[in-house]
């Protein structure tokens, strides 16, 4: 048993460090401490501005704030203050303190973004992966306060039991160490909190075994909570290139920008 978890912690590691880049960005303000954890804060010229806050994937083991691509700059050509939020990897803690890491980030943002010229009333948060995950649970459980928009870009996280309920009552080798306990399944679901709400969400997936299943089941049950939802079937990216889509000339971007301008 214990060699078996030696092999699932390091595949998932393995998947971790898949996810995380580091690239030479235009001039930011790097490990800005919001509490628990640290941020980076990429700003455009103009003052003012819509912020997005991106929380990056890596299985929740892994990844990096700093693997941001070319995201940054591309939004802030587009005018926006971009922020990439780190946290503590599993199992330092675990997927719930992960979201209490990321909510209070996003709150610190609101807080504090107007120094760095940012309009803390124009806040969209963006996440992929485990990061996708964790923001909307962060936002959808009201950890995070005063958010506009959520762009949810493609997990397989969004209802634990259902997601098992598609592979054998049990879940995937990238899921099976952080949430080995079901008795947490729902609450750390994003799911379970989706009803009473009126933020508006875009709902994105890739071409992932059953991930437009469990996205679409997110989304209507968003939709039937009262939140605006916004569909994009990308699948025709993978996991990875879905995510360094965003911020590159394609459809997927036309859409990310469309939704922010009439949403912040």
């Amino acid at each position: 048993m214990i060699r078996r978890m030696s092999v699932v912690f390091a595949a998932v590691i393995l998947f971790g460090i898949m996810l995380t880049g580091h690239e030479a960005f235009a001039e930011r303000f790097s490990n800005v401490s919001y509490g628990s954890n640290k941020l980076d804060i990429y700003t455009p010229d103009t003052g003012n501005a819509p912020v997005i806050v991106f929380v990056h994937g890596g299985a929740w083991v892994g990844g990096s704030k700093g693997g941001v691509r070319s995201m940054s700059r591309f939004f802030n050509r587009q005018g926006f203050v971009f922020v990439s939020v780190g946290y503590t990897k599993y199992p330092r803690i675990s997927v719930g303190q992960q979201a209490d890491q990321v909510g209070q980030a996003i709150n610190w943002v609101r807080s504090n973004i107007k120094r760095y010229g940012g309009n803390p009333g124009r806040i969209a948060v963006m996440g992929h992966s485990a990061g996708c995950h964790l923001a909307s649970l962060a936002i959808l459980s009201g950890r995070a306060k005063g958010v506009r928009a959520l762009i949810a870009n493609d997990t397989g996280a969004y209802d634990l039991a259902y997601l098992a309920s598609l592979t054998n009552n049990s879940l995937g080798i990238l899921y099976a160490l952080p949430f080995r306990n079901r008795s947490k399944w729902r609450e750390l679901s994003p799911i379970t909190y989706a009803g009473n709400g009126n933020i508006p969400v875009m709902v994105i997936w890739s071409n992932g075994h059953n991930r437009d299943k469990v996205s679409l089941r997110f989304a209507k049950r968003l939709a039937e909570g009262g939140h605006s939802v916004t569909r994009y079937d990308g699948k025709k990216y993978g996991h990875l290139g879905i995510r360094n889509a965003v911020g590159r000339k394609n459809d997927l971007t036309r859409a990310v920008l469309s939704f922010l301008n009439n949403t912040l």
